[in-house]
């Protein structure tokens, strides 16, 4: 158990800690700050294994805020550890700076955290609570931020999630990202693949039915499991410049209608052993009589298997490989992109014109 510490003497232990390490094999590297900010839940692991997995590709100092408001009592507690990332004979090593905070002390945060930022670093700042909620002190983290990063499985509200960062976007210097967005990028970058000539491309725009499926499965900190699905099909559709007239839910399928003719069904389907949220499979029908089938492997979800036919044609299955689903990948992801995907704002813009209660999702 790693001690509680005075917020004054942050720099110090860390000093502390490094000259035991001395003689050791444990170097010490920092390309950027990383700040996570999170409300106090059963999240916070999640977020700790997150933290985990971007040292190992990307040596950084994090600082790790989580916040109780329905704590009343004065204590605010730091503490300084350090991560470290197998690299054979030498493990590279992060400072770790933890904060917790009830609601007297929440106010000071910003203050408490600014002599430890590391100077002529950039500064992440993942987001992972609501951002349509009235936060003052998330807003003066994102003003430290060089990129902001959320996560909408913390959204209650789709449409107002993206309104907001929409807003947030228009006020701020801040590149944007959303970890859900790269969940989908494997499955983007399938579709650009399979349909990059301008021939199965004009049999996509004619598209008539599309159906969807995605992991339903949840666990104690994603239960959303429907918004990589939103995601992805509303991309699709911007991208075909396909304009929506409908969305209509009901208990089992969420159904997007199209002024084209087109319906796209969005199906809860099960598959043990990948995360929540996940596509499993994508089947498309043509006007032209084309049919197409991507479909995950269950032996090796993360293999799609890709068929093409008509009446008068069947072509040998294809495969693409997605990346593996690995906890905390999706945040790697977007601290290597650079700037804020336009395909990414175009969709939050069709999303933000939508009912929530379109999409059933409270």
């Amino acid at each position: 158990m790693v001690e509680t510490i005075h917020p004054a003497d942050i720099e110090s232990e860390l000093g502390r800690i490094w000259e035991s390490f001395q003689g050791t094999n444990k170097m010490r590297a920092c390309l950027f700050n990383l700040i996570i900010y999170a409300q106090k839940g059963q999240r916070n692991a999640y977020l700790n294994q997150i933290a985990q997995k971007v040292i190992e590709k990307f040596p950084s100092r994090i600082i790790f805020i989580t916040y109780d408001e329905s704590c009343k009592n004065h204590d605010l507690r730091t503490r300084v550890s350090v991560l470290t990332a197998d690299e054979g004979e030498n493990e590279i090593a992060c400072d770790l700076i933890e904060v917790e905070v009830c609601s007297k002390h929440h106010p000071i945060v910003p203050f408490v955290i600014l002599p430890h930022i590391l100077p002529d670093l950039p500064v992440y700042l993942v987001h992972a609570d609501d951002p349509t909620e009235p936060n003052p002190i998330a807003e003066q983290l994102e003003h430290l931020a060089k990129r902001i990063i959320f996560d909408s499985e913390s959204a209650c509200n789709l449409p107002a999630f993206a309104k907001a960062v929409l807003k947030l976007k228009d006020n701020s210097h801040a590149e944007i990202a959303d970890l859900n967005w790269a969940r989908t990028e494997g499955w983007r970058q399938l579709f650009a693949n399979v349909f990059k000539s301008s021939d199965e491309l004009e049999r996509l725009k004619g598209a008539k039915k599309m159906t969807i499926a995605y992991n339903s499965l949840e666990t104690d900190f994603l239960c959303h499991t429907d918004i990589q699905s939103i995601y992805l099909q509303t991309w699709i559709a911007v991208q075909l410049g396909w304009n929506l007239s409908d969305v209509q839910p009901s208990k089992n399928s969420l159904r997007f209608s199209y002024s084209q003719g087109l319906q796209i069904e969005l199906i809860p389907s099960e598959m043990q052993g990948l995360s929540p949220g996940r596509i499993l499979s994508i089947e498309i029908e043509t006007e032209s009589g084309y049919h197409y089938s991507f479909k995950r492997n269950p032996e090796c979800p993360h293999h799609i298997t890709i068929e093409k036919s008509s009446q008068e044609y069947c072509s040998l299955p294809m495969h693409f490989v997605l990346d593996k689903d690995v906890s905390g990948q999706s945040l790697v992801k977007e601290i290597c992109h650079k700037g804020t995907s336009t395909h990414y704002i175009h969709m939050l813009n069709v999303l933000s014109g939508i009912k929530n209660e379109q999409l059933n999702y409270e």
